[in-house]
């Protein structure tokens, strides 16, 4: 099978991570093609490790932030002038050359970006589109085009929709119901970490992911003084992420919080962490959950988004009332009180994890999502 993965950043984040995933499982028996609009950056870099076919044109987002009332018009305005013919160029030659190549599928990797779509257009090819991400709650990105143009032209240039999220599925209620199927992310062998602790009486919690509002570290420094306040100190919480806080830590959390910025290895750093937490405004899915639960890390989550489904509350983790930074401090306080109990969760999530998050069965199910296409597809010709 021949499949053309189309990405949408140059960055290592959680929906480009969770692609790469894919494709090292895939690339062993299938012809994968990767379309980018980025000749640098670190995912341009996993890129060229692998056996893949680079395709490098330019083609711009349909989903943006909006910042302002001025600069939504300055985007609408390079949008309709200027982006929305190059991304039409863009198609129709990458539509030629997947047709040269006998492409079987298209596999669009984000719901920003509108490429896919443009090239099963002009070349028929079965189109795949993943939906990683909420858009408007997670990144408070919004389509350049009407509501109702962006759903009409996604639902007649898509094959199947693929939600990583029982959550995403229901938000993206005007997508073709019929067309739309829920797997969830996958994560490698990598995660499955012979996950000690720490050996100290200590506790380490950890945070991970890009730092901003969004993903809520602030509530988790908040929690942190909660827990000083109340004479509990046998803690440490580490934050992993790109990007700086907004504001300096208060000195009484100097010796409890560490900042380490962008980790590249992951697993090593979950060895030595006792309790993962994730306070997000709204996950898709949240990929570290998965990943901590795949090390035996419990989580203690925002009952959000897909947190909701991933973290089964008391058992393999808690969640706590988002927003609540008391609810948070107090679930935290638990985890460093009740040994037992943590120890528990940690042997649980991964259990879970292993039955529920592990890239062979997400691919297993992509697969089956792609052959379906195909069948259909010789079926059609044979009539």
């Amino acid at each position: 099978m021949k499949i053309l993965f189309i990405g949408h950043e140059p960055y290592l984040n959680g929906a480009s991570k969770s692609m790469l995933n894919i494709i090292d499982t895939l690339r062993a028996k299938h012809k994968i093609y990767v379309l980018t609009s980025f000749q640098s950056g670190d995912f341009y870099e996993e890129l060229i490790k692998r056996n893949v076919e680079i395709l490098c044109y330019s083609f711009y987002r349909w989903c943006l932030k909006k910042e302002n009332n001025v600069q939504w018009v300055k985007h609408k305005f390079r949008w309709y002038f200027y982006e929305k013919e190059i991304n039409e160029i863009t198609a129709k030659k990458v539509a030629k050359f997947a047709i040269e190549e006998s492409i079987d599928i298209i596999h669009s990797n984000s719901s920003v970006i509108n490429i896919g779509a443009l090239i099963k257009k002009y070349s028929g090819i079965k189109h795949v589109w993943h939906i990683r991400e909420f858009a408007d709650l997670d990144f408070q990105m919004y389509p350049i085009i009407s509501k109702k143009r962006y759903f009409r032209i996604m639902n007649q240039y898509t094959d199947r929709f693929i939600c990583i999220s029982n959550a995403v599925f229901n938000h993206y209620d005007l997508l073709d119901k019929r067309k739309k199927r829920v797997i969830y992310n996958g994560v490698d062998s990598s995660n499955l970490i012979e996950h000690t602790g720490n050996m100290k009486h200590s506790v380490n919690f950890l945070i991970a992911g890009r730092i901003s509002k969004a993903k809520g570290q602030e509530y988790a420094i908040q929690a942190c003084l909660k827990l000083i306040q109340k004479g509990i100190n046998n803690f440490h919480l580490y934050i992993a992420g790109s990007g700086g806080l907004q504001e300096e830590l208060p000195s009484q959390l100097t010796d409890f919080v560490s900042v380490l910025g962008l980790v590249k290895n992951m697993p090593e750093l979950r060895k030595d962490m006792d309790v993962e937490l994730v306070c997000s405004t709204a996950e898709a899915f949240g990929r570290v959950t998965a990943e901590a639960m795949m090390g035996g890390i419990p989580v203690i989550g925002s009952n959000t988004g897909g947190t909701v489904e991933l973290v089964q509350d008391g058992v393999t983790g808690f969640l706590y009332d988002y927003n609540s930074v008391d609810n948070l401090a107090a679930k935290m306080q638990r985890m460093i009180k009740e040994v037992d109990l943590r120890d528990r969760m940690g042997r649980q999530a991964r259990e879970y994890a292993e039955k529920h998050f592990r890239i062979e069965r997400c691919v297993d199910e992509i697969l089956n999502v792609y052959n379906l296409l195909l069948s259909s597809r010789e079926s059609i010709v044979k009539k």
